[in-house]
């Protein structure tokens, strides 16, 4: 009889240990609850930073699994901006050789009490006698002929010039590299009103060629 109470309180604690450990197992969560712990947590860090850190992890492993290394990341290096613009272009201030260059043209009337008084002008009424100069400079490397030959190669309206031609001799004063020679004609006012051109070249006088550069021009009003 003792033996059958022994084994009935010995099965009761048995009853009562496995009820004791059941009331301390925690019950087990449903998937919804699960994800929402999980969400509860991520949204406590740096979601940003977790979903890279994942995304690193994930391509780490499946690179890995591939056997492949991993991208290089190229850095482009940007090109030089062109520069707009373009060159000036050189000019030459002299010439090799004889040259000559035109530098002005200009006319005037003698007189006042001295009578040497130059009066500078563009504009003549008919038949008022008058002069003009007509200036070049020798912009070449050698000194110009020893006689210089100014030609009236051709006008627009009527030439009114004393002479069409006119020589200058530098044999005593030679025309060098950077100077400059005026070449001086008479003329009347012209009958024949409005502009005049007078169109003019230099010549070597003794050979009879022009001299490069050599051509120039004057121009008046008779009114």
């Amino acid at each position: 009889m003792d033996r059958y109470k022994k084994i009935g309180w010995l099965f009761l604690f048995a009853v009562f240990l496995i009820a004791v450990q059941a009331l301390t197992v925690q019950p087990q969560l449903s998937p919804d609850e699960q994800s929402v712990i999980v969400n509860a947590v991520v949204q406590t860090i740096n979601p940003e930073a977790l979903a890279a850190s994942i995304a690193q992890t994930v391509e780490a492993k499946v690179m890995a699994n591939l056997g492949a290394a991993p991208v290089a990341t190229m850095t482009m290096t940007p090109e030089p901006a062109a520069v707009n613009g373009t060159a000036p272009s050189v000019t030459p201030e002299s010439y090799v050789g004889l040259h000559a260059k035109f530098v002005n043209s200009y006319a005037y009337t003698v007189g006042g009490d001295s009578g040497t008084e130059k009066t500078f002008e563009t504009e003549y009424t008919p038949n008022t006698l008058f002069t003009f100069d007509v200036v070049f400079e020798n912009d070449g490397t050698f000194n110009w002929p020893p006689l210089v030959e100014m030609r009236n190669t051709g006008s627009v309206s009527t030439y009114t010039g004393h002479r069409p031609n006119v020589i200058v001799d530098t044999s005593s004063n030679p025309v060098e590299p950077g100077e400059r020679q005026g070449f001086s004609i008479s003329a009347h006012g012209s009958e024949e009103l409005g502009y005049h051109t007078f169109y003019f070249q230099l010549f070597d006088a003794q050979s009879g060629v022009p001299i490069p550069g050599g051509y120039g021009y004057f121009s008046y009003l008779a009114k």
